[in-house]
């Protein structure tokens, strides 16, 4: 039995042979199992875990309480646990969510706590569902509606003994915890806002907008996806948009760093949908799939802005032809919420930190006929590139037509100077005599993506030997 037909078996037996089952949790409400929950994409649907079996702990951090445990712990209904805490109804509450066997102790979390505490006064909470992450897989899905509850319970009660405001409230939620934020945002009027950090991808792709992170739960809902390859490659993630404005980082997919992981080994078959169930995340956890969280960490007190572009497809983006703005780039990560982009936008990263990159669009135009390989090295006022490949694998191109590659760098090298360009001709030798061993360069244009300015630099009367380099500077 192919996968296709074993889903559509599973979906044909919960549709016709089995009963919606429903549990309820007192002021929590009651779940069921049906529809919208159970669909052709979720043909698995279960029941969440009671909360005492889930176990959801609240955690509390100030800057005048940074590295609390469980004497920072908040408890919904015992007004003490915030009235008698270091928590300051006039600042900013942001609560961070963790995903598939995770817990709220982790290294990422505490980072996160760290970088939110240095860049501004606030409060941040942690919780931690540990319990109810647990294998399976199947389960942990049904108990994020619990969770969600849990903080959207805990979330009305604070305002309504503080009297903060719903708009005050950042909900930072990565994989599973994103759609936990979905479902906060369902039970909270007007919440402030939700980050999703690649939200969960297996049994939330394609469901419907009540199953998932979408952008009516929160005024504003920003994603950033980092692993939507398809399950059976075994993505976590999703590159379904869910936001306001959705990031994908190197196209949303495999991320720069990651080595291949289990997924790339174990395709074709549903095993990979099963193995998601049954074996712990330290097995199966995709590196790009935990980039999200790393980047947006990355993203609260650094001085590279993370701007990102508007495209219509990464492949565009990769090949520079988005870096104009055109009013809709936005800074990915923290401060997202103060650009005017939404839909999709784009930008690449660095394979380790930093991991902010500054984007160059490189276009060349050739004179003559061209094979071979051209390299870049760009001279700034602060700084300049390593020697960067511009073209494809054995380029060809006819005169006239037009070279583009995206140039990244870790920094910023400031206005650019000049351009050293080397060309080595690769034209095997029944096409050799096509392709001179000395080219002219008809348009050398570098675009600067983070500053949006067009430098042009001059060609006249200078030629790139095949094995050699030529400087070219700007202005003519």
């Amino acid at each position: 039995m192919t996968w296709f037909a074993f889903v559509c078996f599973l979906g044909v037996s919960h549709a016709f042979l089995l009963e919606t089952s429903r549990v309820c949790y007192g002021e929590l409400g009651c779940f069921e199992d049906g529809s919208p929950f159970w669909s052709t994409h979720r043909p698995l649907s279960v029941l969440p875990a009671s909360p005492a079996d889930i176990g959801t702990r609240f955690f509390l951090y100030t800057r005048d309480n940074p590295t609390v445990a469980t004497e920072g712990e908040v408890f919904y209904g015992f007004p003490d646990s915030i009235t008698n805490s270091t928590f300051n109804a006039k600042l900013p509450i942001k609560i961070i969510v963790h995903g598939y066997t995770d817990n709220a102790h982790l290294e990422w979390v505490m980072n996160m706590v760290t970088e939110l505490l240095k860049q501004a006064p606030m409060n941040v909470i942690t919780v931690d569902w540990e319990k109810g992450a647990a294998i399976p897989y199947t389960t942990a899905t049904a108990n994020t509606r619990v969770v969600g509850a849990q903080i959207a319970q805990l979330i009305n009660y604070i305002m309504k003994l503080t009297e903060c405001s719903s708009s005050q409230f950042h909900v930072i939620g990565h994989s599973l915890g994103a759609h936990i934020g979905g479902y906060i945002g369902e039970r909270v009027t007007h919440l402030g806002r939700i980050t999703g950090l690649d939200p969960a991808g297996p049994f939330f792709d394609n469901t419907h907008p009540a199953v998932r992170l979408d952008p009516s739960d929160a005024d504003f809902v920003d994603c950033i996806h980092t692993d939507g390859s398809s399950i059976f490659s075994l993505g976590l993630g999703t590159p379904e948009p869910m936001g306001h404005v959705d990031f994908y980082p190197n196209g949303g997919f495999h991320q720069p760093g990651c080595k291949n992981s289990l997924g790339d080994k174990i395709t074709g078959t549903a095993w990979n949908a099963i193995t998601i169930g049954l074996l712990g995340a330290k097995k199966v956890a995709s590196c790009s799939h935990l980039a999200s969280f790393r980047y947006f960490t990355e993203s609260i007190n650094t001085h590279c802005p993370f701007k990102a572009y508007p495209c219509a497809s990464p492949e565009n983006f990769l090949e520079g032809k988005c870096l104009e703005c055109h009013g809709q780039c936005s800074a990915m990560g923290y401060h997202s919420d103060k650009g005017q982009g939404r839909g999709s936008l784009y930008l690449a990263t660095q394979g380790t930190v930093p991991y902010c990159s500054y984007h160059y669009d490189v276009k060349l135009m050739f004179a003559e006929n061209f094979n071979g390989k051209m390299t870049v090295t760009l001279h700034g006022t602060t700084g300049d590139t390593h020697r960067i490949t511009v073209s494809k694998n054995d380029e060809v191109l006819a005169p006239g037509k037009e070279m583009s590659h995206m140039v990244i760098t870790p920094s910023s090298i400031g206005q650019i100077k000049s351009v050293t360009l080397s060309y080595d001709k690769t034209a095997s030798l029944l096409t050799a005599w096509l392709y001179p061993d000395t080219i002219h360069l008809t348009v050398i244009h570098i675009y600067q993506g983070e500053t949006q300015t067009m430098a042009s630099f001059c060609s006249n009367g200078k030629q790139v030997m095949s094995h050699g380099e030529t400087t070219f500077t700007a202005g003519c």
